[in-house]
């Protein structure tokens, strides 16, 4: 996923003249970007996991890559099971340390990751998570049997998914704002080696975060209720930016 930032060095040597820095976001959150004139920043994305991916899905699904948007979706909706899972046990009085143990566990089963979650919503909602089996199924054929979806079907997974991935976030945010402010410093800390590496390799680096518009509106105080069709509409304006 590319990432494009303000070059620090670029504004700091003409503050009137933007040059933009592009770079790969990895899997921890981090790119290592570089602008035109080779100046280097390395920066990290400050949001949950849970939020680049849909963002990304998104994007994928303005581009037509509709494969790639299928994947990008069930795993957004994987990551928000998880956030669900540790934030619920953290309130439940056990720390993160001890969390990321046990998560380390079930890190490379995901039946295992989807049986914690729906043990964690029926005890938070005393009901069970119900999910959609034709969701499941088409999701299975695209990712596991190359399945050439249509746009009409994957807007239909889309939704799905914006609709389940909503319902979770915006419990966690009425109801432990604080508890998943304290799970995202606790994820940001991971990635403290990462960026000594980088700063190892490229002495002359500069350091920044930064953040992207959050489609799913988490960071919004109240997250008013989102859904695909006005997702995709925000994307596609970015796009044009």
């Amino acid at each position: 996923m590319k990432h494009y930032s303000i070059c620090f060095e670029c504004a700091d040597l003409k503050p009137n003249n933007y040059v933009y820095s592009v770079g790969e976001v990895e899997a921890d959150l981090v790119a290592l970007c570089t602008c035109p004139f080779g100046h280097k920043t390395i920066m990290r994305i400050t949001h949950n996991l849970c939020d680049v991916l849909y963002s990304s899905a998104v994007y994928a699904f303005v581009k037509d890559c509709l494969s790639e948007s299928v994947m990008s979706f069930a795993a957004a909706l994987e990551r928000t099971y998880e956030m669900f899972v540790k934030v619920t046990l953290y309130v439940e009085g056990i720390s993160y340390e001890q969390i990321d143990i046990f998560w380390k566990e079930l890190s490379k089963q995901s039946e295992r990751q989807y049986g914690a979650f729906c043990t964690q919503f029926l005890k938070t909602f005393k009901e069970s998570w119900n999910v959609n089996p034709k969701m499941i199924e088409f999701r299975n054929k695209v990712v596991h049997k190359g399945y050439i979806a249509s746009t009409q079907e994957v807007t239909k997974y889309a939704e799905y998914i914006t609709e389940a991935i909503y319902k979770i976030l915006k419990y966690l945010h009425s109801n432990h704002s604080k508890e998943s402010g304290e799970y995202y410093f606790h994820e940001t800390k991971k990635t403290k080696d990462r960026v000594n590496e980088l700063m190892k390799n490229h002495n002359n680096a500069r350091l920044g975060g930064t953040s992207i518009i959050s489609l799913l509106n988490w960071n919004q105080m109240d997250m008013p209720e989102v859904t695909f069709s006005e997702a995709v509409k925000t994307m596609t304006k970015l796009k044009r930016i």
